[in-house]
């Protein structure tokens, strides 16, 4: 897309350049107005080479640029362009976009000095996202109803009103736009969300408009448009006419390769899929794995592109052992996934380790929650990672931490890294929520949040400060959920968004502060609250009886260069 941008700005230059140049032959062009470099897009300032906008959201391109000779009263004429389409009556130096359809569109403004003829071009691409394309996802229960709604964030500047009530500016993550129920007839009996990644697309190869699918866990499971958050199918659908009799899910883990959905009888149904770009490329096979072997629990993994996250993480019932179910698909040369490629993927493993720390665990698996780990904080190439939390069946507030990352072969799963954090003390646990990206988890203790750093890097040897450290005061009400997103940018840094639900129907989101030393231990932590704010009406603060709340991504490049 750069490279195209090049080419039109260049092709515009050249016209007028060319048309110059016929005027007189002994013109000196040694004297000829010429683009003084401003550090923006092409050349010019107040112009960057991309911005992403919502539907229907108005943008203002003001580009500034300056003359050799003319640089403080320039004879110029303007003109802009979408697309390469000239834009009727735009003859001003501002240009305000908007577009109520998702998609990528090139902008370009041109300027042209009316004394030589000479034409300047800077271009853009304006990146128009979907209203529901990432954002806080708030599921509800409305005398049954599954109800979902919809927090948007934004990095736009907007005035607000301080407690003193004095007006301020605000240029930081922002949630002010708050959508309720935005799905009708979405189903009953909600129990949870979950967002279907897919493939990230690392290069741009495939053109991918619909980077995710939200997943409604319900009486009867929806899969949602990522885009639209229209119903693409109910999830018994993807059995075709080979529905297992009895089939009510339970949990799942989904990513762009396979989808496996675990039901309350116990076994685990794997989908071997056929396209890396298309969510229902596939079928369930209706023999759970193993031959019906049953499974107490299924937890979601990481795996958005098609190399080193290749395992999926399972319970045994029957002696309470953690299992790897085999992920290695890939796709070669192209989106489609070959059977040849697939042919050992679903097999169960014993995970390989030599003090046998995941066999016949005497404590309950209370949670394991994805923990994928990269030096280089490049989600594509991290190795398979969980945190779990575990408690003692017989003192059930002695909790403990494991965190451990994973390795798929065709005929084995191994133990790569594992940590264990023992002594935590909660006496009401509600929820836990993982940054991995930022190596801690939050957890909740009734109405009391706490931070806790638990990383050990398996190259440097450095360690968290595996300390529960409270996370600000109480809050107003009993947690009834916790979901959070690393919100990691090389350009600008963002703290950890935490998004919370209580039992009395308020939202929070908190930004968490930690204070790290120069080794990067954690040795404070604070949050500041982001959501609701001064400017949210009441109206928005309550969610009736909440059930879950998730951070939508979007896609998955979004962990490594994430923009609004």
């Amino acid at each position: 897309m750069r490279m195209k941008r090049m080419i039109w700005a260049m092709a515009a230059m050249a016209v007028g350049t060319t048309g110059c140049l016929h005027d007189d032959n002994n013109y000196d062009y040694k004297d000829v107005n010429q683009l003084q470099s401003l550090g923006g897009s092409d050349g010019m300032g107040n112009i960057k080479s991309e911005y992403s906008v919502l539907q229907g959201e108005e943008l203002t391109l003001a580009p500034t640029f300056k003359f050799t000779i003319d640089s403080v009263s320039p004879d110029v004429s303007y003109e802009w362009y979408v697309d390469r389409e000239l834009q009727a009556g735009e003859t001003g130096p501002e240009f305000v976009f908007k577009s109520e359809h998702c998609g990528s569109f090139e902008v370009t403004f041109v300027v042209m000095d009316n004394k030589s003829g000479l034409r300047f071009a800077a271009s853009t691409t304006v990146k128009v996202r979907s209203l529901y394309q990432r954002g806080w996802c708030v599921l509800s229960d409305e005398g049954g109803r599954s109800v979902l709604h919809f927090i948007q964030p934004t990095t736009m500047t907007y005035e607000a009103v301080d407690e003193d009530g004095n007006p301020v500016m605000r240029d930081s993550l922002v949630y002010h736009t708050v959508l309720k129920d935005v799905v009708p007839d979405l189903g009953t009996g909600p129990v949870g969300l979950m967002d279907n990644i897919g493939d990230m697309d690392y290069y741009g190869d495939y053109g991918i408009d619909e980077y995710d699918e939200l997943v409604v866990m319900q009486d009867r499971w929806a899969e949602l448009n990522g885009n639209t958050l229209e119903r693409e199918v109910w999830t018994d659908q993807e059995f075709g006419d080979d529905l297992p009799d009895g089939f009510a899910p339970k949990e799942a883990a989904m990513n762009s390769t396979t989808k496996a959905v675990l039901d309350e009888n116990g076994r685990i149904y794997w989908m071997n899929k056929g396209d890396i770009t298309d969510f229902h490329a596939g079928f369930y096979t209706s023999v759970g794995l193993n031959n019906n072997q049953k499974f107490s629990r299924l937890f979601q993994g990481t795996k958005w592109n098609d190399y080193y996250s290749d395992v999926i993480l399972a319970l045994r019932a029957e002696d309470n052992s953690f299992v790897g179910i085999y992920d290695g698909a890939k796709a070669y040369n192209g989106t489609a996934i070959s059977e040849s490629n697939q042919h050992m993927c679903g097999t169960v493993y014993d995970i390989t380790d030599e003090e046998g720390k995941f066999k016949a665990i005497d404590k309950e698996v209370v949670d394991a929650l994805p923990a994928a780990y990269d030096g280089s904080q490049d989600i594509s190439m991290a190795s398979s990672g969980w945190l779990a939390l575990l408690r003692d069946k017989a003192d059930r507030s002695s909790y403990e931490l494991r965190y451990f990352l994973l390795d798929g072969e065709e005929t084995e799963v191994t133990c790569e890294d594992y940590c264990e954090y023992p002594g935590i003390t909660m006496s009401d646990y509600r929820d836990m929520a993982v940054f991995n990206n930022r190596h801690y988890a939050v957890l909740a203790d009734g109405s009391q949040l706490y931070y806790f750093q638990y990383l050990r890097d398996p190259y440097s040897g450095y360690e968290g400060s595996a300390v529960m450290m409270p996370l600000g005061g109480p809050l107003p009400s009993p947690v009834k959920a916790l979901h959070g997103f690393d919100l990691y940018n090389y350009a600008q840094s963002y703290y950890g968004q935490l998004g919370v639900a209580l039992e009395d129907g308020s939202v929070y989101i908190f930004s968490v502060v930690e204070q790290l030393d120069e080794d990067g231990v954690c040795r404070g932590v604070s949050r500041t609250q982001a959501f609701p704010d001064e400017n949210t009406p009441e109206e928005d603060r309550n969610f009736g009886r909440v059930v879950d709340i998730l951070y939508k991504l979007g896609r998955g490049m979004d962990y490594m260069g994430f923009t609004f």
